[in-house]
């Protein structure tokens, strides 16, 4: 059985806690059916309504081959289950879940309304069924010949985040629609400018005042016409942008914001979302440039967090979180942000290496890095391994680690006027 955190806004269950039930749990268990003692059922319901959890019951059809399904035997069990549940514990809804040779398939307990079951660590994994396949196949016949249709299936299944449309989140996007995502999220602030031209993949000079997420709409709508696109014209570490990424099966981070970075990592973890973060420099020194450097770093259980890698500057995370009138009350921020150097050929490399670590998560393509660097100047991409901090604050159980929405993120929340 497990304990899980409730998201009715995302419809989502983020399990926190798995446990063996124990044998003396049981007041009948054979090859073909167990129940289980009313005391038992008592403690479970008294925990999750002390915790403000919601309960999956858990039991296995172990001679079933293909993915199991709910027998009459369990359907007429769990109308006393769920009716105790719900008055005793009413934190969220609960879950029934069954385990097979070939997957598992979880539902509200006590209805028909299945709910589909992800394993998220260094690969999204859909463990209960999959879905239909998409009407349009052949356009990916080269791709469904690498990583197979299963693996095709997986991708047009998944709503995908991109935060930042910028020079890589622009690339990604084509990239994206390619390969077949077809429900997505788009989170930017921006306009376009001029000085954008030369890197914002899809922008023409008539585009300049118009929105980036406008701008990357059109160019996913290009090439699938049915995607379903929700675009956010704000800035991720809002409270209210923020809270549009709990509910997604995928995100990428294409931002230079410390402070994105830090919501987001800690959401990825958080609400088990796994996110691919990227970034690109380029340095200048003396009118010379001494590094191009570029990074992919995967963030999901079983990953080393931003923390842990020490990408992430607590003082400009300070600085990025403050609204413009505290900015310039600060005397201690000096000085305007500087644009940085940035070439479309660079941000391209960088965000394909996302979307290949994309598809050796969710597809059978057996990449395993999860952490890599591209030096432009040696002309090198190599994968690197980073160490999971003990007991960090954003990716270990003693932190945030899918604690849901039972924990706040550390958003930037409104001002409030008098």
């Amino acid at each position: 059985m497990a304990y899980t955190v409730h998201d009715p806004k995302t419809g989502t269950w983020v399990v926190d806690q798995v446990e063996v039930v124990p044998e003396s749990a049981y007041e009948h268990r054979d090859e073909s059916s167990a129940t289980l003692r009313p005391a038992f059922i008592v403690d479970v319901a008294n925990r999750a309504r002390a915790q403000g959890r919601s309960v999956v019951l858990m039991h296995t059809h172990p001679f079933e081959r293909s993915h199991p399904h709910f027998s009459e035997v369990d359907d007429e069990g769990e109308v006393v289950l769920a009716d105790y549940l719900r008055r005793r514990a009413s934190a969220g809804d609960h879950l029934t879940l069954v385990l097979g040779q070939a997957g598992c398939r979880a539902r509200r307990i006590g209805t028909t309304e299945e709910v589909p079951t992800w394993e998220v660590g260094e690969r999204l994994v859909l463990l209960s069924q999959g879905g239909a396949a998409d009407p349009a196949q052949g356009r990916y016949d080269r791709q469904v010949r690498a990583f197979g249709a299963d693996g095709q299936r997986a991708i047009s299944s998944l709503k995908v985040g991109v935060i930042g449309l910028g020079g890589t989140g622009s690339v990604l996007v084509q990239q994206l629609a390619r390969l077949g995502v077809r429900n997505y999220v788009l989170i930017d602030p921006d306009s376009v400018e001029t000085t954008n031209l030369n890197r914002l993949a899809g922008a023409n000079a008539g585009d300049v005042g118009a929105a980036k997420i406008d701008v990357a709409e059109r160019e996913i709508r290009a090439c699938l016409p049915t995607a379903r696109v929700h675009g956010v014209s704000a800035d991720v570490v809002d409270q209210s942008s923020a809270a549009e990424l709990a509910g997604l099966d995928f995100i990428f981070l294409c931002t230079d914001s410390h402070a994105s970075r830090a919501v987001v990592c800690q959401l990825a973890y958080q609400h088990l979302v796994p996110t691919i973060d990227m970034g690109t420099s380029i340095t200048v020194r003396d009118g010379v440039v001494t590094h191009i450097t570029g990074r992919v770093q995967m963030l999901a259980p079983e990953l080393p967090c931003l923390t842990c890698t020490g990408a992430l500057d607590a003082n400009q995370i300070r600085h990025e979180m403050m609204s413009p009138e505290q900015r310039a009350s600060d005397p201690y921020l000096v000085g305007a942000h500087e644009p940085q150097p940035a070439v479309m050929s660079i941000n391209s490399t960088v965000a394909s290496l996302a979307a290949t670590m994309f598809m050796a998560a969710v597809t059978p393509v057996p990449g395993q890095a999860r952490f890599q660097l591209y030096d432009g100047i040696r002309g090198t991409v190599r994968p690197t391994i980073a160490r999971i901090v003990p007991g960090c604050i954003v990716c270990s159980r003693n932190g945030a680690l899918a604690r849901g929405h039972s924990w706040p993120l550390p958003v930037r929340r409104p001002v409030p006027h008098d």
